[in-house]
């Protein structure tokens, strides 16, 4: 289920998008370091520069534009991790909501996702979930009335007599006694081979 409303905010939560931007920014500060690492290794070996200026100055010649297209590069890369991030911190963030919502005895309406969302599948059954406890509570049921007040339904006043059914009929009703101190409906679902 998804509307077609877009994010504002894409900064959903701070922690696990922080984190998730700080290790992308760790990676890529490690792989620089890597490529130019081996950048030096690699001028060393094949041109044997005589001084570490040199030694500089053939690494600028070499690798400069790349690594100054890196640096440029890097906010965009973060910018999209963090787009990206938010397409599956910002639905979870939401599911808590509805979650400490449901645990305070509140049961909200149904949501939905944004296109291009992760966790659809997790809201769907979030969602059939509080369906169900709508239907159970009694606030939001409505109630129901006797069978005597239908029309073309006839009761009958009078209880029924055990002694008159007919137990040895393929269609017979089965009789579940209760235990001590349990109900009929306890009885009925505490039956374990159900």
């Amino acid at each position: 289920m998804t509307t077609g409303k877009r994010r504002r905010q894409i900064f959903a939560d701070r922690k696990i998008q922080g984190t998730l931007l700080a290790h992308t920014a760790i990676y890529w500060f490690y792989c620089l370091f890597s490529v130019t690492l081996i950048a030096v290794c690699w001028i060393i070996f094949t041109k044997q520069p005589e001084s570490s200026a040199e030694l500089f100055t053939q690494l600028w010649l070499n690798c400069g534009p790349a690594l100054l297209g890196s640096v440029l590069l890097l906010p965009l890369v973060l910018l999209d991790c963090l787009r990206l991030s938010s397409r599956f911190a910002g639905p979870m963030v939401r599911m808590q909501r509805v979650m400490r919502e449901l645990a305070a005895g509140q049961t909200p309406p149904a949501f939905a996702l944004r296109p291009g969302d992760y966790w659809t599948e997790f809201a769907e059954n979030l969602n059939t979930v509080m369906e169900r406890l709508r239907q159970q509570d009694p606030r939001t049921q409505t109630k129901q009335r006797p069978a005597s007040e239908l029309p073309g339904v006839e009761t009958s006043e009078s209880p029924l007599d055990l002694a008159e059914l007919d137990f040895d009929s393929p269609f017979a009703p089965t009789v579940v006694t209760p235990l001590d101190g349990e109900s009929t409906t306890e009885s009925i679902y505490s039956d374990s081979s159900i």
